[in-house]
């Protein structure tokens, strides 16, 4: 009976090993990252706190933060809490800074917030004037990734960009939108989320001049509160199904032990 040569057999150990090894090195890994926004600035925190806004009749009552920053796009953060219902005319307060934006609906508001970069800013305070033309090239990210300390209920996330300089002049596309819905597993519990941002072919992702996101218009739970700690890009490499990923390990690591099989059988052929 023919002995298997053993410098194969270890030779076939460590092309499994190799393929093993390079089939890990493909998880779903971040390939890049930029930071949006860590919501450091400003120090001390500041907060606003909105109390009236009545019924759906009447309408919504607005209050704004806006932060010059160095550290986020244009140099100027806006958020805004309105509260578009509150029968109840209860307390709603928005804070921002020391490393987190929250948020605290009264009890019964219906409220949004918005956190705007760029060109949806209005640094003059005049809402006819926009803001600094961020030029920011997103090409290499497809995911906007937001961060939550904590979450109370289901919450709608919406985030728009704008281009001054759209691809095609002819018909120009200057917004790009997308959104998702969301919830955490446990009341109260942290939650990270990734939106997302590059499935419009037509928008010119070369040149982003204006970010807005919008969390939780018509919101579906009144009375929430979130905690938002930080928003970034990200490339997200999209990761085989389980599956694939085990008939892929299963013949890769069988085709050596093939191999030594037929060479076997070929040399008890010769011997005969």
């Amino acid at each position: 009976m023919p002995v298997a040569n053993p410098s194969l057999k270890s030779a076939a150990h460590k092309f499994n090993l190799f393929i093993l090894l390079g089939l890990l090195s493909t998880n779903p890994a971040l390939a890049a990252s930029f930071v949006l926004d860590s919501f450091d600035a400003p120090t001390p925190k500041e907060f606003t706190v909105v109390t009236t806004a009545g019924d759906s009749s009447v309408p919504g009552a607005t209050s704004e933060i806006q932060t010059a920053t160095p550290s986020v796009p244009g140099g100027i953060r806006e958020a805004l809490l309105h509260v578009y219902n509150n029968p109840l005319h209860s307390v709603s307060v928005l804070q921002v800074g020391e490393g987190n934006l929250s948020v605290a609906q009264g009890t019964g508001a219906m409220a949004e917030t918005l956190i705007s970069y760029g060109a949806f800013t209005r640094p003059t305070g005049d809402p006819s004037v926009g803001g600094p033309l961020l030029g920011l090239d997103l090409s290499d990210y497809n995911a906007l990734q937001f961060d939550f300390t904590g979450v109370e209920d289901a919450l709608n996330l919406v985030v728009v960009f704008y281009t001054a300089e759209p691809l095609d002049p002819s018909s120009p596309l200057y917004y790009s939108q997308s959104g998702i819905n969301i919830a955490p597993d446990i009341p109260g519990g942290p939650l990270s989320v990734n939106l997302g941002v590059s499935n419009n072919s037509a928008f010119n992702w070369d040149h982003v001049d204006g970010i807005t996101i919008l969390i939780n218009r018509s919101g579906p739970i009144p009375s929430t509160s979130y905690t938002l700690d930080q928003v970034s890009f990200e490339t997200i490499t999209p990761v085989p199904e389980p599956q694939a990923w085990i008939m892929l390990l299963i013949g890769l690591c069988a085709l050596p032990l093939v191999k030594s099989r037929g060479s076997q059988q070929s040399l008890a052929r010769r011997s005969i």
